[in-house]
């Protein structure tokens, strides 16, 4: 009950408008520990924390509307290796957003997901399918925070 409600709330956030930046959310769904950090495409990054099952990471790192891309990168060990990535860029009133396994695949066991709340941008990846991940991208005609779910 406990997921279901903290997923609730977070998808309910991620509806509120964001003037600047959307925001990259990480849902812990699963029933262990999972890892994240954040990156830039301008090689900035943050340091990985651990994030308990049911509990939300939230990036550091927004992508601001100047198509420099944001990541936040999850994995099952502090290394990040192999990571699972969510990616955004936002231009112009446009994002896109991608799920991304070129660095791994550690969640391909579980069913993963992402959306721009309260838009038609979904990615939605049954557990062992890859079918939805990098290289399809959502170009999506708005802005807004993304949250990734993972374990859905």
């Amino acid at each position: 009950m406990k997921t279901i409600l903290g997923f609730l709330s977070i998808a309910g956030l991620a509806v509120l408008p964001q003037a600047l930046a959307g925001n990259l959310i990480a849902f812990n769904g699963c029933p262990f520990q999972i890892y994240c950090a954040s990156a830039k495409n301008d090689r900035s990054f943050t340091e990985t924390v651990p994030v308990a099952p049911g509990e939300t990471y939230w990036s550091p790192k927004p992508a601001y509307n100047d198509n420099i891309g944001s990541v936040v990168k999850c994995a099952l060990s502090p290394t990040l290796r192999p990571v699972y990535q969510l990616e955004l860029a936002v231009q112009d009133g446009r994002s896109w957003l991608d799920l991304s396994h070129v660095d791994g695949s550690p969640f391909l066991g579980y069913h993963r997901h992402a959306e721009i709340a309260g838009t038609s941008c979904v990615l939605d990846c049954p557990a062992g399918t890859e079918a939805c991940e990098y290289p399809v991208q959502v170009d999506c005609q708005s802005e807004g925070d993304v949250v990734m779910t993972l374990c859905v």
